[in-house]
């Protein structure tokens, strides 16, 4: 009797699992990249699959811009063996020490129709004027730029 107990138990906490209160997504990541090399800032952040996401729908990204204006918005669409979606922002300009910056994750079904949505925050402790002023490298190899200074 007690072995069903344990296996009933089990089954509810697996049903319990799949139930439809559970995130779709989940930030697993995320932060403000400095690239010293090219002298470029960039905003990442990364949202793990929880559960199946709607067919036909999109996971979208909207990064608060530290320059003001318009946010960034990025979507992917949803693939049945998608586990994982990473977004980057291009190159960012205005990034000031010691500040958060808004990032919303948001599950879209097919329509469009938001079917869950997470905010969170990028956060930067840095200023953006420690990139150098032009690029130190070039190209794919990383060869050294001649427009930047030897100072």
């Amino acid at each position: 009797m007690r072995r069903g107990s344990i296996l009933g138990l089990a089954a509810l906490l697996a049903l319990s699992a799949c139930s439809d209160d559970s995130p779709y997504v989940m930030v697993s990541g995320g932060g403000i990249i400095f690239n010293y090399r090219i002298a470029e800032a960039t905003a990442g952040i990364v949202a793990e699959v929880a559960r199946p996401l709607p067919e036909g729908g999109f996971v979208e990204a909207s990064f608060q811009n530290p320059a003001g204006g318009a946010d960034i918005v990025e979507s992917k669409p949803v693939s049945p063996d998608r586990r994982r979606f990473t977004f980057v922002t291009p190159p960012l300009t205005g990034i000031e020490a010691d500040k958060d910056y808004r990032v919303v994750v948001r599950v879209l079904d097919a329509d469009g129709s938001p079917v869950q949505t997470v905010e969170t925050h990028v956060h930067s402790d840095l200023d953006q004027s420690i990139l150098p002023k032009v690029p130190l490298t070039v190209g794919p190899g990383y060869a050294r730029n001649p427009a930047a200074s030897t100072e």
